[in-house]
């Protein structure tokens, strides 16, 4: 028994001094502030200018709208727009692109509009060309310049194609797209 009570004692004290340590853990510790100063995000936004955008068909004379305009298959109309990019950020690069889901049909529910819609939009290309913008094909670079704007021409040029096969283009006659929905994205890559 004497043997139990030895063996319970000293059982006993060897755990007692494994948690009285566990619960008075002492750590040093210290800070400093480092001079790192304020920083601010950048930015990134396209905008068009006070100018007016035109449009021509076929290389003709410069439009201000094409409201109405009968487009046949074979023609080409194009959009010209002066445009603003600030692309605020030391390293900051961005894609500059036009957005074919914004040659959109007057009317989903009208068939020969969604397929004219359809049919553009495949065909809808982008040009760039001024500050900060590089690449010879869309989807073009534009880099960061800190501190002031980009002035950059766009011109979007959407083909209708004519086949040589009687009768592909049937589906689009009558058809209506709104062109005042064509978008330039400019995405930070």
């Amino acid at each position: 028994m004497k043997k139990i009570i030895t063996a319970t004692v000293i059982g006993a004290a060897g755990v007692a001094l494994l948690l009285g340590g566990a619960g008075t853990f002492a750590l040093w510790n210290s800070s400093a502030e480092t001079a790192g100063g304020t920083i601010v995000a950048g930015a990134l936004a396209i905008k068009p200018t006070t100018q007016a955008a035109s449009w021509t068909v076929n290389g003709g004379s410069p439009l201000s709208t094409l409201d109405g305009y009968p487009i046949v298959p074979g023609d080409v109309v194009t959009y010209s727009q002066d445009m603003i990019v600030s692309a605020n950020g030391k390293g900051l690069t961005a894609k500059l692109a036009v957005d074919p889901a914004s040659v959109e049909a007057t009317s989903t529910s009208a068939p020969a509009d969604v397929a004219l819609a359809k049919y553009l939009s495949t065909n809808a290309v982008l040009t760039a060309t001024g500050d900060g913008v590089s690449g010879t094909s869309a989807p073009y670079t534009v880099t960061g310049q800190t501190g002031h704007e980009q002035d950059v021409r766009v011109g979007v040029t959407i083909t209708f194609p004519k086949s040589d096969t009687a009768g592909v283009e049937d589906g689009t006659q009558n058809g209506s797209v709104d062109l005042d929905a064509i978008a330039v994205t400019l995405t930070q890559a």
